[in-house]
């Protein structure tokens, strides 16, 4: 695996899904689930998660790579302790048209395979099966 840097605290690296972005120190939190966006431009999702890793406090995330898209639109996941960050966020990137602002959803409805129907709906039969399996 190939980790590079991304932006003077930001590193980068991909597997076979996603294109990972971590601050150069460890949080100082746990963190319990993820902003969500989405956007068909994948390089804007990727701009935002640098963004806020390198000067706003968050310290990873992920932007699926080019080809792994459900629909027309990447995700970005941007990863922090809780939810009290949604309004900052929302009001941050309100005016930029490009992007679906999504709030906030926890690890444990991730694990649990909760997800919005509108995502579920792009997805092929045997696709929603695996996506919403549970895994606790």
């Amino acid at each position: 695996m190939e980790i590079k840097s991304v932006s003077k605290n930001v590193l980068s690296f991909t597997d076979e899904y996603w294109e990972w972005f971590l601050h150069k120190d460890k949080p100082n939190y746990i963190i319990t689930g993820k902003y969500l966006f989405f956007c068909e431009n994948r390089k804007v999702l990727k701009k935002i998660a640098i963004k806020e890793i390198e000067s706003n406090g968050f310290n990873h995330a992920k932007v699926n790579i080019e080809g792994k898209k459900h629909g027309t639109d990447y995700i970005l996941c941007l990863y922090y302790k809780d939810n009290s960050r949604k309004e900052e966020l929302a009001e941050k990137y309100k005016d930029q048209s490009k992007i679906k602002y999504r709030y906030w959803k926890s690890d444990e409805d991730t694990l649990k395979g909760n997800y919005s129907e509108e995502f579920l709906n792009k997805l092929s039969t045997e696709e929603r099966k695996r996506w919403t399996r549970s895994k606790i």
